[in-house]
């Protein structure tokens, strides 16, 4: 009995952790495949080492928000570092302002809407979310 209550609690707290993190891809081809596959559009975030920004990015709008369970059910979020140019399509998202998001349709690789350079705040994010899922159909 006291395994059992055990494993529920582990349970119920790595379903906590899940919703408080963004799955992230770091290949963009795999990912894009998925994304196919799943009928998602994709968030691309491209980061630069030593990025002040891009750290801040990561510790404060991609963490523990309200939207991390709309990113993780509705889209296929890659993230990509600038320095290793063989993980993602260059000359597609040619950027040399960090952060930079992108929201892509899977289909063709279209941009969504303008992508997002700099640091931006989860209220921006998500109103960057709402309006790039308005403007695509799933």
């Amino acid at each position: 009995m006291n395994k059992i209550v055990l494993y529920i609690i582990l349970l119920g707290l790595a379903c906590n952790l899940q919703a408080s993190h963004i799955k992230w891809y770091s290949n963009y081809e795999k990912a894009l495949l998925l994304a196919k596959k799943e009928n998602k559009p994709i968030m691309l975030v491209l980061r630069k080492k030593d990025c002040g920004e891009c750290k801040k990015i990561f510790a404060v709008t991609f963490r523990d928000q309200e939207y991390i369970n709309k990113l993780n059910d509705n889209y296929i979020s890659i993230v990509a570092a600038y320095e290793d140019k063989d993980s993602y399509p260059i000359e597609l998202f040619y950027t040399l302002d960090f952060p930079a998001i992108f929201f892509i349709n899977s289909k063709d690789e279209s941009f969504i809407s303008k992508p997002i350079f700099g640091f931006v705040t989860p209220k921006e994010l998500l109103i960057y979310i709402n309006k790039s899922k308005k403007e695509i159909a799933f």
